[in-house]
């Protein structure tokens, strides 16, 4: 995959990244495990925020 702008790259690893946490809740909400469904949502939450500050940096 060819970045349209520098950084581009780190940004969707960040968006996999939460997409996997995100899978982790489906399970420990399936599982219904609380502490773990709270864990991966901040995970996810965390990176999500991480690649928006990147774009919000790369475009400034």
């Amino acid at each position: 995959m060819k970045s349209s702008f520098a950084g581009a790259a780190d940004i969707v690893a960040h968006a996999e990244t939460a997409a996997q946490h995100i899978k982790e809740l489906k399970t420990a909400c399936a599982n219904g495990d609380k502490r773990a469904v709270g864990r991966s949502l901040r995970q996810a939450i965390s990176e999500l925020q991480l690649a928006r500050a990147m774009l919000r940096t790369g475009l400034d």
